[in-house]
């Protein structure tokens, strides 16, 4: 086996590990990156390459063919290093981040920094950091003057659910519309409060005519400006169970000024869709998956 070694080891230094492993002339039966941390885009870009990683937090790929062996464990998301001088940003909680992730997913390229930032509302010293952060994990590509020239939208979105998460990140209500969801749906276009569908719902006000959903609509998932007013514009009622509508005060108010609207009614943007199924629950995984690849071949950057 080939094993490298890196003290520390970013997502965007995984094609230079691959290019140092393929310069080694004798044969190997397998290759293996071992680093103080590997964290899951840095994994997801070994994965792509067919490399195995280890750290000491327990996360670890090993695949020989001779002898046959597979070794897939799971440690820790996040390292342990507490380096005060070591303080670049580490995560995409928060409004800010999140407004930056949904203005790339929307922004023509190339786009700088302070760009960026009017068009997100956010400040500049906030967009270098979250651009930074993004830079290291190999979702954008930026060139010397620290322009945004490529975006890896899944790539984005999929770094972004790391940590933001639809259930927690939103105050969410569970409501029951005893009169189903076709009334809940139909009511929507007499709603007077700002709102936004999000979810399997969103899925299909954005999917091709054509095109089956890999889900039935089970519930309905929404954003409103005022919960308590639309809930009672709908008729529904709390419930700690058999809820068929969630009803949530979101993170930001980005989520309504990015909304788009389709047939009549408001629909939280693409990418605020994808990000919500890919942190829900049941079969939602897959119909971020069915989006996903509908948005690539509309040609909008969504190639994985």
């Amino acid at each position: 086996m080939v094993i490298e070694v890196k003290r520390k080891v970013e997502p965007r230094d995984v094609a230079k590990v691959a290019a140092q492993i393929s310069r080694y002339a004798y044969p190997a039966e397998g290759a293996m990156l071992v680093s103080e941390f590997v964290s899951p885009m840095t994994r997801a870009h070994l994965s792509e390459l067919g490399l195995g990683w280890f750290d000491p937090t327990g996360n670890m790929r090993l695949r020989l063919d001779k002898p046959a062996v597979f070794i897939d464990r799971v440690g820790a998301d996040r390292g342990g290093s507490r380096d005060s001088a070591d303080r670049p940003l580490k995560s995409l909680r928060g409004r800010a981040a999140a407004k930056i992730v949904l203005a790339l997913c929307e922004t023509s390229l190339p786009v700088g920094v302070r760009d960026l930032a009017a068009r997100a509302q956010v400040s500049a010293a906030t967009s270098a950091r979250v651009l930074d952060l993004l830079d290291r994990e190999a979702v954008v590509t930026r060139g010397g003057d620290g322009v945004v020239n490529a975006v890896r939208k899944r790539s984005l979105i999929g770094r972004w659910a790391q940590d933001y998460k639809v259930m927690t990140s939103n105050e969410v209500v569970a409501t029951l519309d005893p009169r189903g969801l076709n009334h809940a749906l139909k009511a929507l276009s007499s709603v007077e409060t700002r709102f936004a569908v999000t979810g399997s719902a969103a899925v299909r006000a954005y999917l091709p005519d054509d095109m089956t959903p890999v889900s039935p609509l089970v519930s309905l998932s929404l954003y409103a400006e005022d919960p308590t007013g639309l809930m009672g514009q709908l008729g529904l009622r709390a419930v700690e169970r058999g809820a068929n509508v969630l009803v949530m005060r979101p993170y930001d108010g980005v989520v309504h000024t990015k909304a788009q609207r389709v047939g009549g009614i408001d629909y939280a943007a693409p990418s605020q869709v994808v990000a919500d199924l890919l942190t829900g629950s049941g079969r939602s995984g897959e119909e971020a998956e069915q989006l996903m690849a509908v948005l690539e071949a509309s040609g909008q950057g969504w190639e994985r």
